[in-house]
């Protein structure tokens, strides 16, 4: 069992090629090979069980992220190269000024530290499993437990990019976040082939 880049697959990049050309808020989205991983993409139907935001804190390329332990800030070479599974990185579709970049990237900040969502996440799988309703409102409000895609989608809601029309950020997951027509897959980053 190896893990590589994507040197041999077209669309991919190795993340040193790419580093100096990710901008605040990019979205990486990633393809788990763990049973979690796998039970969130069953449920929500998509090839993706997790997501992240881009951010460069100084000289250094972070990521944001809801997991177990809450909403954290890691550094995003290491969390490329410990992730098991592949890591595809997004980018917005339109134009987004450097100022609507820095406020995402505040609010972002400020929701760090917070717990996750857990619950929130399973009630969004067994919603999309059984088909029930999505609440329709997407109004921004500050939430105190946080999943990773909702927490990405508010992101973009505090600057006023709905990233899906008709749904409330709370019901976002992280294929809601793939096919968006808001943001576009620049490259793949990771994969972890024979897993």
């Amino acid at each position: 069992m190896r893990s590589s880049t994507f040197r041999d697959v077209p669309g991919t990049r190795r993340y040193d090629e790419l580093r100096t050309s990710i901008h605040n808020g990019d979205v990486l989205l990633y393809r788990g090979r763990t049973f979690f991983s796998r039970v969130i993409q069953w449920a929500t139907r998509s090839r993706y069980s997790h997501a992240g935001l881009a951010t460069w804190w100084n000289d250094r390329l972070m990521v944001m992220e809801a997991v177990g332990k809450g909403v954290i800030v890691t550094a995003l070479s290491k969390n490329i190269r410990s992730y098991h599974g592949d890591v595809e990185l997004f980018a917005f579709t339109g134009e987004l000024s450097q100022a609507d970049r820095m406020s995402m990237i505040r609010f972002a900040q400020q929701e760090l530290g917070k717990a996750y969502g857990r619950w929130n996440a399973i009630k969004l799988g067994l919603r999309l499993l059984f088909k029930r309703g999505i609440e329709a409102r997407d109004a921004l409000r500050r939430e105190q437990r946080l999943f990773c895609s909702h927490y990405v989608a508010e992101t973009y809601n505090a600057v006023g990019k709905d990233l899906k029309k008709g749904a409330s950020d709370r019901f976002m997951s992280p294929g809601d976040l793939a096919m968006t027509p808001l943001l576009h897959r620049v490259a793949i980053l990771k994969t972890a082939r024979g897993r």
